[in-house]
């Protein structure tokens, strides 16, 4: 029997060099290598994905030549409502890849049975759920930056003032947050199989109490103290204060020490959630 292609690559790591149990960077490396190995970016489904998310941003481009902000602060000084919601729309497909991109692929790694094998190597859990987690991160992260580049070419977002370094680094720090958020989601998927329904849930609250496609100053005083600790509404502030060449750097210090202290928390609850699923005999689903 052909042994999977992440076992084959768990092993891989292991045995180079001293044959040492393999660190977490070169596990999560060799599962990544795997993802990337299956899949291809250019296939017909991910085409026509990419045209929607065109289309999209062409219908809020129409609307926003209609649409008039009465005070240029509600919407953190972007020059339009367009600037605002492309760069939540943008960030909003970062959340998404870690919501339900990455339930769906822990369940497929269920159903393949490779999650049990690669638990069953002498690696941490942690490494295991950021490894799954890395390629779904990564590939929303390319999306969000391609929609961007479209919407600034094509579209007419107004990059004259952006602070670049402060884009990319805001952006890369709140995908880190969102992988917290992902593995998090991705434990409850283990454990419990339901991680991917709350995931869809969780998306569309978040979407709205974050500020993607409205400033959250509009929302009921409640929503608006419930928003304020949010990571996603910290990243999409800071994202739009570095396109308007405005101050980001509090914003990425927020999202780092959230990186911080959630992926090691995080990383122990998906090991918690995988010992409970073996103790279950749920490991591997049907």
């Amino acid at each position: 029997m052909t042994e999977p292609a992440s076992v084959r690559s768990l092993e891989s790591a292991r045995d180079i060099g001293t044959g040492f149990v393999p660190t977490g960077p070169r596990v999560v490396l060799a599962i990544l290598r795997r993802d990337a190995a299956e899949h291809r970016f250019l296939g017909l489904p991910f085409v026509l994905d990419f045209l929607f998310g065109v289309v999209n941003l062409m219908v809020f481009s129409l609307i926003s030549r209609v649409l008039r902000h009465p005070t240029r602060p509600a919407f953190l000084h972007t020059a339009s409502y367009f600037d605002f919601v492309a760069v939540g729309i943008g960030f909003m497909l970062v959340v998404q890849a870690a919501s339900t991109q990455i339930t769906s692929r822990i369940r497929q790694e269920q159903r393949d049975g490779t999650l049990e094998l690669m638990t069953a190597q002498p690696v941490s859990a942690a490494a295991v759920a950021i490894g799954v987690s890395c390629y779904p991160i990564l590939f929303g992260l390319v999306r969000a930056a391609s929609y961007l580049g479209i919407a600034a070419l094509l579209l007419g977002l107004d990059v004259s003032s952006t602070n670049w370094l402060g884009f990319a680094v805001v952006l890369s720090l709140g995908g880190c947050a969102a992988l917290c958020f992902g593995m998090a989601l991705a434990a409850l998927t283990v454990a419990f199989e339901h991680g991917d329904a709350l995931g869809t849930l969780l998306i569309v609250a978040v979407a709205f109490a974050s500020g993607t496609y409205f400033p959250v100053a509009v929302l009921p005083r409640a929503l608006r103290w419930l928003s304020t600790p949010l990571p996603t509404r910290i990243a999409l502030d800071g994202l739009r204060a570095a396109l308007s060449g405005g101050s980001w750097g509090g914003a990425a210090v927020v999202l780092a020490s959230v990186s911080a202290v959630g992926l090691p928390l995080t990383g122990c609850f998906f090991g918690w959630a995988t010992r409970l699923a073996m103790r279950r005999g749920t490991l591997t689903r049907g």
